[in-house]
């Protein structure tokens, strides 16, 4: 799979994701997601594995809103992108 060598290491990955999404399938891609956007989860192709930073991993907040979950998404988009999505917002369907 491309995860680091130490099992502990992987188990201790997938225990924190599961604790903090509560085993919410929705949310654990949102939160994996999450970890690679601020690259907090990384592919590493010099050694070919993920590398991951177990603290902020740790520290990461979990939301259980999914209004929460994608306004912080378009929060991070560019600043144009954020523009013309307010504009779409008001010409409706």
């Amino acid at each position: 799979l491309g995860m680091d060598d130490d099992d502990s290491k992987v188990k201790s990955l997938a225990e924190t994701i599961h604790r903090k999404t509560e085993g919410n399938p929705f949310f654990m891609l949102i939160f994996l997601r999450s970890l690679h956007d601020e690259k907090l989860l990384q592919y590493n192709f010099g050694v070919m594995k993920w590398t991951w930073d177990e603290d902020a991993v740790n520290s990461k907040i979990v939301t259980e809103n999914v209004a929460t979950v994608l306004v912080n998404k378009m929060n991070r988009l560019q600043e144009e992108t954020q523009r013309m999505l307010m504009v779409a917002s008001c010409l409706g369907a």
